[in-house]
């Protein structure tokens, strides 16, 4: 089986004509021949389902054992990017309760774990390019994940629960640095008293807080981490100059030619001279009167939607200054969100209130797309 699918991926390579393949190509000479030689019987419609209805749309493929959907297969053509397939695709299949999602082009295959918690931008888990890695090091784990055998089993389910539970983590591993930086540049008062305890125990004598600072201070740049990693939440973008997955099954960025078509993205803009009139955010507008409007209202949502992980933005800062803390003393304008125990920094810079607008809804898994102001 393994053979056959190394064997496969070579002829795909020097196909000249692939690029050129539609949809209905795709499926036919990639996806499909890549399932038969995975052990499913690509005839029996039971088993392999084409065209799956699901939630008023429709599914490429469902794959099911005993008329149980156990994966949902989304097939776009060769060419197609697979960026914006991916929020429906994987809803869909979270709705339906297919164990597993995976949305191709036939040469890229995103992996999504729909059972786990989170945005849909948070179940993905695991990527392939039948092109740009090496195809000794990813067939095992397609086989592991794709063969009938192993599906029917429930261990396809294990080894994508495994990979799920792997990437986060080597994520939250990659976060240490940034929170280790965040605690040392901004010490909060437990941070402060647990030090000043330590010192009274060694010597005897309490330490004020203003000598606590006037040390920290001079010692923080020598205890920052400067060699952070990125940390990868997502699936890497399908366009050629976005990242790809290497040998080990990292992210490694390559180098970016910049935006063919010179347009800024949202993130980008400057709003410097500009004045806020209003912002809308997934189909709401909200008319404001001044840009320290905007991030408050943001907020009051968001402790709404997301109560239970809102916190995560504490850890949204920029150039080690904090835009959101327990404590009030730590920021220059504070403004406390409703229903918590966090404060707000108002005193920013319009471009800074749109930065951290974009930081602030993409922490909490919306698309950039979703957020969008009308400055003049």
């Amino acid at each position: 089986m393994q053979e056959k699918i190394l064997s496969f991926i070579k002829d795909l390579k020097s196909n000249k004509k692939l690029s050129s393949f539609d949809e209905a190509s795709t499926k036919q000479a990639v996806v499909l021949r890549m399932l038969s030689f995975l052990g499913w019987d690509i005839f029996n419609v039971d088993e392999v389902c084409p065209d799956h209805a699901a939630n008023s749309s429709h599914v490429s493929y469902a794959l099911r054992i005993k008329d149980t959907k156990k994966i949902f297969v989304e097939v776009k053509r060769v060419s197609e990017k697979l960026d914006n397939h991916q929020k429906k695709f994987v809803e869909i299949a979270s709705t339906e309760g297919a164990d597993i999602a995976v949305l191709t082009n036939g040469i890229t295959w995103w992996f999504y774990l729909t059972s786990s918690n989170g945005s849909w931008k948070q179940k993905w888990f695991y990527s392939v390019d039948l092109f740009s890695q090496e195809p000794k090091t990813f067939v095992p784990r397609l086989l592991d994940l794709l063969t009938m055998n192993k599906v029917s089993k429930g261990q396809a389910l294990k080894t994508a629960k495994n990979l799920f539970r792997d990437k986060k983590q080597k994520m939250a591993a990659d976060f240490l640095p940034k929170a280790w930086n965040q605690i040392i540049s901004q010490p909060n008062k437990i941070f402060i008293e647990l030090l000043s305890l330590q010192t009274e125990k060694l010597c005897g004598y309490k330490v004020d807080i203003k000598s606590i600072e006037t040390f920290m201070g001079k010692h923080v740049d020598e205890w920052l981490i400067t060699d952070i990693p990125s940390t990868v939440t997502a699936p890497p973008s399908t366009s050629l100059e976005s990242e790809i997955m290497d040998s080990d099954d990292k992210l490694t960025p390559t180098t970016s030619k910049g935006n063919p078509n010179n347009e800024k993205s949202k993130e980008s803009e400057s709003y410097s001279d500009k004045s806020i009139k209003s912002f809308s955010f997934i189909g709401y507008t909200h008319i404001v009167r001044a840009w320290d409007e905007v991030l408050p209202i943001l907020c009051e949502y968001l402790v709404s939607a997301h109560e239970k992980d809102f916190e995560k933005v504490l850890w949204i800062s920029d150039n080690q200054k904090p835009y959101f803390s327990r404590y009030s003393d730590q920021l220059r304008i504070p403004e406390k969100i409703k229903e918590t125990d966090i404060y707000l920094e108002t005193k920013m810079f319009p471009d800074e209130v749109a930065k951290t607008a974009h930081k602030l809804i993409e922490a909490f898994g919306y698309s950039p797309d979703d957020l969008s102001i009308d400055a003049r």
